[in-house]
């Protein structure tokens, strides 16, 4: 890696860096980390660090809902969708539920 520009370092892969950070997150949420920890990763990856209150999203809400379900993960991950969007896909999968 040496004579490489810092943005070729850091970006390595064909992943786009918010793809990369929210894959990262969900990593570290994953394995349980501490705030502190998952910054230091994020930091040798060449990723913006979070705030606490980010993080207590990913630690709260969206590792429980995306666990054992691939689907969702890979909202999550590659289409950044929001926790409004999660309430409604699992309201329509309740009700579609309800209905069989």
């Amino acid at each position: 890696m040496l004579g490489l520009p810092t943005l070729q370092i850091c970006l390595r892969g064909n992943m786009t860096t918010s793809k990369k950070k929210r894959k990262c997150l969900l990593a570290c949420a994953r394995k349980g980390m501490l705030l502190f920890q998952v910054n230091r990763i994020l930091k040798e990856e060449c990723l913006d660090p979070v705030h606490e209150q980010e993080w207590n999203l990913w630690n709260n809400y969206y590792m429980g809902i995306v666990r054992d379900d691939p689907y969702l993960e890979h909202e999550l991950v590659n289409n950044n969708r929001s926790l409004s969007w999660f309430a409604s896909e699992l309201n329509r999968r309740k009700q579609k539920l309800m209905i069989s």
